[in-house]
C-alpha cells in the first residue's frame, strides 16, 4: 500500500510504528507498560534515523552502498568478511540502526528514482576523489 506511493521501506516502517502505536493507545488505554514500550520505540527510531535533522543527507541506502563499494576496493567486503561485520561498521559510521542496514543489505539494495539525485551526487564526489568506484542506479547492491 504505501510502496505504491513511492515511500522508502525505512519511511514505510516510521509510519507503521506510528500506526500501531496509535492503535495500540486507543485498544488498550488501561496497558500503560504496553503504550509507555511502544512510545519508546517511536523515540529510539526517531534517535535512529538522522537524516530527519539533515534533509539533504544521503538516504542510509545510498551510504550503505558508498561504504560497501570502498569496502570492496579495498578488499574488505562481503567476499572478505561477515556481513554483520560489515553491517555494524556501516550503522557505527552512519547512525543508522544496524538492524535496519543488516535487513536491507541481507534482502539486496535497489535504487528508485527518489535516489537518483543522491547517487549523482555520490559519484560527482567520488570523481572529484579520484576514486576508482562509482554507484550505478540500475543495479542490486
Amino acid at each position: 500500500m504505501l510502496a505504491q506511493h513511492n515511500f522508502s521501506n525505512q519511511k514505510q516502517i516510521e509510519l507503521l510504528q506510528v500506526l500501531n502505536y496509535a492503535l495500540y493507545t486507543k485498544h488498550y488505554p488501561q496497558d500503560i507498560c504496553g503504550i509507555i514500550e511502544k512510545k519508546t520505540q517511536l523515540l529510539q527510531q526517531a534517535m535512529e534515523t538522522p537524516e530527519k535533522d539533515n534533509p539533504d543527507a544521503a538516504s542510509v541506502k545510498v551510504r550503505s552502498v558508498v561504504i560497501l563499494e570502498m569496502l570492496k576496493l579495498m578488499q574488505l567486503g562481503t567476499a572478505h568478511n561477515d556481513l554483520t561485520k560489515i553491517c555494524k561498521l556501516i550503522a557505527f559510521l552512519t547512525g543508522n540502526s544496524y538492524n535496519s542496514i543488516y535487513n536491507e543489505l541481507q534482502k539486496g539494495i535497489y535504487f528508485s528514482k527518489f535516489h537518483s539525485k543522491q547517487i549523482d551526487e555520490a559519484n560527482k564526489i567520488l570523481e572529484e576523489l579520484n576514486a576508482p568506484i562509482s554507484i550505478e542506479k540500475d543495479k542490486q547492491y
